[in-house]
């Protein structure tokens, strides 16, 4: 309501002369029609208070004749309520719930249309009124002969039969306008509303008993809820319902219905007025029974699988994992629920816990708690929690964050809100309700909410509830995981994206309202099964999309009237049995045939398919072979519900199965032969916006301790010596090791546990978007495999450096471990990784960098340009204090691009049919395979320097590396073993020498002597550091921790080392470094030959190594150095200096500055001198590579590396750079490439 200082005399003051002679004209009846029309109209709930007003006063009042009142009467009545009766407000501070919405509640099992009514909440309203029915009914069935669930059903019931009658009336909404100023207050309701309300506004509400589901008890509520008109005391008060418990008044001589909106604000008071008629004995009852359902209910709401199954007043429950705990209390009596809640505060506040952790109580019962000041203690009702886990996706760790937000409220004295779940709302979505800054005495307010989102959630799933409750499924809001999704482009409608777990299973429900379309599919829950849990959601998902985006499909899976086609898929361990006797088909000439079992129920509107293996290996190669056998499967059944329901028989075969089989399949199986570990532990850590504010409220508190300045910096002035980018950074490192040693030492097992899960979801999650990658859809998997890339990279950086810390810096606090705290150590070094490296970039004169920190210790760090600027700085010299220029976010997102384009490009190994028929396979054991080494190689040469200076070579390295990813472990997926142990079974199995195993283990251990890095920001000097990727064997004392999944992204990442001519060890001997240079530049002589016969094969005319005395010899005189390749294309008239280089790759800064130096003048600028020397000579390097005749030539310079090279991602990068998987289609690109790196056309998505 509008905000007004009015004492309560006032609010009720009416000016009754002025409000009947308004109306002293209309006749009674036609008064109630159009006031009931406009209670329940949408575009008049802004003037509830006036309308009710207006409504109560007909009644009161002796019936009369007169004109009939219209909707154009409407206006001038209400502007007549609004002088009569100044102290009733008009409500502009929030937007009323959209009655249009069509949100529906479960009660008696019908889903019943909701009115909002003036409630801030009223579906919260009636799930809190539905929960105490559970609790109370028993008892009042004894004493009253109806319950609270009866009231509440006659309540909905009529909001029901109102919005059913009116709602085909309403206009569309129009547009809401982006400012206040223009938002339109009104009060009206078309000539279509006034037409319908008479069936709504006299009917008998006798007729609401005839549909209940109890008669007998409804016809005692409808009694219980009638009042007369007279007796009705009708006080006004701006937050409290004017007619009270009530749903039907008498006057003039008949019973007629409150008006929706006054019903549904009716049910609260009828259910408080309903518990004062229980005894003292039946009170004790209800509230003992109130409070097992409320802790049965947080039990569903958590995934709890034991709790008392007797509560007693309060219960305690703790949350070890996520640093809370919950007191449980209920109430049923009228104001016994404050004594209640401070009760379970106190015993929060009494239980031995360590300190730092959240309280919360939880209450139960049919009434909320009012506004609040939390200080060391959260109250949130049941149903307040069931609302929040809702729009978290069911994440406790969410929950959790919000419980330690408002419980510490850092750097505020309290937290005070009108509302909990306005509270939620704001923290939910800016990720914290508290900016970082010092403590003080203030209380922080949260805004009241303009809208109840709630409402709006579920407005938002309505057509998704339709189709569930027509399927005979619960509303999408009773499914512990429910989220909307977007359609594919083009569809439209509805998508939700819903599971659950229930008593046999999990089960995932993908539901469509555009066809009304509702998969119900069960995961196989054999152990490896292909089936499983998130290979049956990907089949519910492709099912779902093919049926809602094939035009012919979509068309026959909508079944006539709306009703919704239900698709239940099962999952069988063995092949159906084949009956006895010829073929079922009669057809002896049929050499094979697959037996499906299946079944459609047209009466339900529900078809079912059972997936045995036949089925599923018909889904190997391609999957077109079982695409189009389920395809085919499917139009059969649907047609036999469309005929069963007495409707035609939709699409033609034909025309559906061709537009079916040129779809993309929904399945298609995939190999993958590895040698990953045997079990892949879920990696689960916290990492939303929530835990990522709370880690930078820790640094601005870091960096006001240290007492940077606060200001705004660029270039040279943020990261010179001692300056306010290197005091940002000291901040931010201290802090760290602080809240590093902090804790327990039992961090260090944690953090291996944690890092080991990162590596296997990152490898696993890697595997899963090669394969999409390399499928027809491709297109559509770019994005997320973009994401998995960054998101995988940062998780596994960032508990590396957290592992190192705790390694050099062993924690030794008092701190407890768990999930929350290392997922804001995580976020934590995430920052001071992200942070260093781009300051020590800068300070290398990689790029520039601006910096600004905030009194509050708020920073923000970047490179490049301000917006509106263009990037600029000498590409070659930095002793100026210029910088380069360097894009590094443009020189990763080219590499990762790369990685997928080669995933797309690669072929999938698919599976025969035998192997998804066979059982699961076991793990197969294989034999220690040494490296191959040519004999003389340089290769085989570094790899005896190594045992002369390692006492291992590469062949050890790898053993031990190999029997460390299949290490046997615990349920947290890691193993503490001791270095004999880990010898003997190396040993064992590779048969190498012992003495070399023991070396090779000392060299890949990560312990306090070589985890701590040497010199300022060691974190960021990658090649120069020991790192777990590089040392997988953690120290711990006496033993080693394996993490296997480490071991395996180790093991791998030695190989590609070793590919690229190089090892990853930063203590690598000098002599083995040489041998390996000299490696590489046989490497080098491949790329040349590699990209002389990729221009072979495209036809142009070329040279291939153009020496100098050669080039002299030809009439080319000057040119400096070999010109690697030459190449003529008399079409486009381009003449191709190129040059050739598999250049060392570089990560750290001062490795990263080095390697640009070194390429730019090494490699660059003799490839440019190389240009000029052919542009001055065009007709004799054409000649050169064959080609004769007078031609006007463009001499291009290109720059062609084996990965993608940083030096094209500088300011002024001078030649265009290009991979040589690539060259191909450059050169025939008719379009002249600029400088830098040339960019692949992206697959449309």
């Amino acid at each position: 309501m509008t905000a007004r200082h009015l004492t309560s005399a006032q609010h009720r003051r009416v000016e009754w002369k002025a409000l009947d002679r308004a109306m002293a004209r209309f006749s009674t009846d036609s008064l109630i029609v159009l006031l009931q029309a406009a209670l329940v109209a949408p575009d008049s709930a802004r003037f509830h208070d006036h309308l009710l007003l207006l409504f109560t006063r007909v009644l009161r009042t002796p019936a009369r004749g007169g004109i009939p009142a219209g909707a154009a009467d409407l206006p001038v009545l209400v502007e007549a309520s609004v002088r009569a009766a100044p102290g009733r407000g008009v409500v502009t501070d929030r937007d009323p719930g959209d009655v249009r919405d069509r949100v529906r509640f479960t009660v008696a099992g019908d889903q019943l249309l909701v009115h909002p009514g003036q409630l801030a909440h009223p579906l919260l309203v009636l799930r809190t009124l539905k929960l105490t029915a559970a609790a109370v009914d028993e008892a009042l069935h004894e004493v009253l002969g109806f319950g609270a669930e009866d009231v509440l059903e006659l309540v909905l019931r009529l909001t029901d039969r109102s919005l059913a009658a009116l709602s085909e009336a309403w206009p569309e909404p129009g547009t809401a306008p982006d400012s206040e100023e223009g938002r339109e207050v009104s009060c009206r309701v078309t000539p279509a509303e006034v037409r319908a309300a008479p069936a709504i506004a006299c009917a008998d509400p006798a007729e609401l008993v005839q549909a209940a589901r109890c008669p007998e008890r409804a016809e005692r509520a409808l009694q219980w809820l009638t009042c007369r008109v007279e007796d009705l005391p009708l006080r006004y008060h701006p937050d409290m319902p004017l007619l009270g418990p009530v749903l039907a008044v008498t006057a003039h001589g008949r019973r007629l219905p409150v008006p929706a909106c006054a019903a549904t604000e009716a049910a609260a008071p009828a259910v408080a007025r309903l518990l004062t008629c229980l005894p003292p004995a039946g009170v004790e009852a209800a509230e003992a029974r109130m409070q097992e359902v409320t802790v049965a209910r947080l039990a569903q709401l958590l995934g709890l699988e034991a709790v008392p199954a007797r509560p007693g007043p309060v219960c305690l429950l703790s949350s070890p994992s996520h640093r809370y705990d919950i007191a449980v209390v209920s109430a049923v009596a009228d104001g016994a629920l404050g004594a209640r809640v401070e009760e379970g505060r106190a015993a929060l506040a009494d239980a031995d816990v360590p300190a730092g952790r959240g309280r919360l109580v939880v209450y139960g019962g049919p009434r909320f708690l009012g506004p609040e000041l939390i200080r060391d203690t959260l109250f949130l009702h049941v149903e307040e929690v069931a609302e929040i886990l809702h729009d978290a996706d069911g994440d406790l760790a969410v929950l959790a964050l919000f419980v330690l937000e408002l419980t510490e409220h850092p750097g505020v004295h309290g937290v005070f809100y009108r509302d909990a779940l306005d509270a939620w709302s704001a923290w939910h979505r800016g990720g914290t309700l508290l900016a970082p800054g010092p403590d003080g005495d203030d209380v922080a307010m949260v805004p009241e909410a303009v809208r109840d989102e709630v409402w709006e959630r579920a407005a938002a799933r309505v057509g998704v509830d339709e189709a569930l409750a027509a399927a005979g499924l619960p509303p999408a809001g009773d499914f512990r995981h429910a989220r909307l999704s977007e359609p594919e482009a083009g569809v439209s409608g509805v998508h939700a994206d819903l599971e659950d777990a229930t008593s046999g299973g999990p089960v995932v429900v993908r539901a469509a309202t555009v066809p009304p379309l509702v998969i119900v599919a069960v995961p196989s829950r054999e152990p490896g099964a292909v089936l499983d849990a998130a290979g049956i959601a990907g089949l519910a998902d492709s099912l779902r999309t093919a049926l809602t985006t094939i035009a012919p499909a979509a068309a026959h899976a909508a079944l006539p009237g709306g009703a919704p086609l239900l698709v239940q898929v099962t999952v069988a361990h063995q092949a159906h049995p084949h009956p006895d006797g010829p073929d079922p088909d009669g057809d002896a000439a049929m050499e094979e045939w697959l037996l499906l079992r299946a079944g459609a129920d047209p009466e339900a509107g529900r078809i079912s398919i059972d997936i045995d293996p036949p089925l599923l290996a018909a889904f190997t190669g391609d999957g077109s072979q079982g695409h189009h056998i389920l395809g085919r499967l499917l139009h059969h059944l649907i047609e036999q519900v469309r005929r069963g329901r007495g409707a035609g028989p939709g699409t033609d075969a034909d025309a559906f199965t061709v537009a079916w089989d040129s779809a993309f399949p929904v399945l298609r199986l995939t190999a993958a032969t590895n040698a990953w570990p045997a079990t892949a532990p879920a990696f689960t850590l916290p990492r939303s916006r929530h835990v990522h504010a709370r880690a930078l409220r820790t640094a601005a508190g870091a960096v006001r301790r240290a007492g940077v300045p606060a200001g705004t910096w660029r270039g040279p002035d943020a990261y010179r010596r001692g300056g306010p980018a290197e005091q940002l950074l000291h901040a931010l490192e201290r802090e760290l090791d602080e809240q590093t040693r902090a804790y327990q030492p039992s961090l260090v097992g944690e953090l291996a546990r944690q890092l080991n899960a990162a590596w296997a979801d990152r490898t696993r999650s890697a595997q899963q978007s090669a394969v999409n990658l390399a499928a027809p859809w491709a297109a559509k998997w770019i994005p997320e495999a973009g994401q998995r890339q960054v998101d995988g990279a940062r998780a596994t950086s960032a508990l590396h450096l957290l592992l190192q810390q705790a390694l050099a810096g062993p924690p030794a606090g008092g701190r407890p471990v768990d999930v929350l705290a290392v997922a804001e150590l995580v976020a934590l070094a995430e920052l001071v990784l992200h942070s260093g490296i781009t300051a020590v970039s800068a300070a290398r004169r990689l790029h520039d960098l601006h910096l600004d920190i905030d009194p509050s210790g708020v920073f923000t760090l970047t490179s490049g340009p301000d917006p509106g600027e263009t990037e600029a700085g000498p590409a070659q010299d930095t002793a100026s204090g210029e910088h380069l220029g360097f894009d590094a976010h443009a020189y990763h997102r080219a590499r990762q691009q790369r990685l997928i384009a080669q995933a797309i490009a690669a072929e999938p190994e698919l599976p025969d049919a035998a192997s998804v028929l066979a059982a699961p396979a076991a793990r197969t054991e294989t034999a220690f395979t040494a490296p191959e080494l040519p004999a003389g190689s340089q290769l085989a040469h570094a790899d005896r320097l190594l045992h002369q200076h390692w006492g291992c070579g590469i062949a050890g390295l790898g053993a031990v590396l190999a029997t460390a990813s299949d290490w046997p472990t615990g349920p947290d997926g890691t193993a503490a073993v001791t270095t004999e142990d880990l010898v003997a079974e190396t040993a064992t199995w590779s048969t190498l020498p012992t003495d070399h195993i023991r070396a090779a283990i000392d060299r890949l251990r990560l312990h306090p002597g070589n985890a701590a890095g040497t010199g300022p920001h060691a974190y960021a000097e990658v090649e120069r550091r020991s790192r777990p990727l590089t040392h997988p064997l953690i120290d711990a004392g006496e033993t080693l921790l394996v993490l296997p999944w480490l071991a395996c992204a180790a093991r791998e990442a030695y190989a590609a080392y070793l590919d690229d001519g190089r090892l990853p060890h930063p203590d690598l001997p000098v002599p083995v470094t040489q041998a390996l240079l000299r490696h590489r530049q046989q490497l080098d002589q491949h790329l040349e030959r590699e990209i002389s016969e990729a221009v072979r094969t495209a036809g142009l005319p070329h040279r291939f190594r153009l020496l100098e005395k050669t080039a002299a010899g030809l009439g080319i005189p000057g040119l400096v150095g070999e010109i690697d390749l030459l190449v003529a294309d008399p079409v486009t008239g381009r003449l191709w200096v190129i040059e050739a280089k598999n250049p060392t790759g570089a990560v750290a800064p001062h490795a990263l500055l080095q390697h640009i130096q070194k390429f730019t003048t090494r490699y660059r600028d003799k490839l440019l001198a190389k240009a000029a020397t052919v542009a001055a000579h065009p007709g004799q390097a054409a000649a050169a590579c064959g080609v004769t005749g007078e031609q006007d030539w463009r001499v291009l310079p290109l720059m062609v590396t084996r990965t993608i090279e940083p030096a094209a991602f500088l300011a002024d990068p001078h030649v265009p750079y290009v991979t040589a998987e690539r060259l191909t289609a450059v050169l025939a690109d008719p379009a002249d490439p600029e400088p830098g790196w040339i960019r692949a056309t992206e697959p449309a998505h």
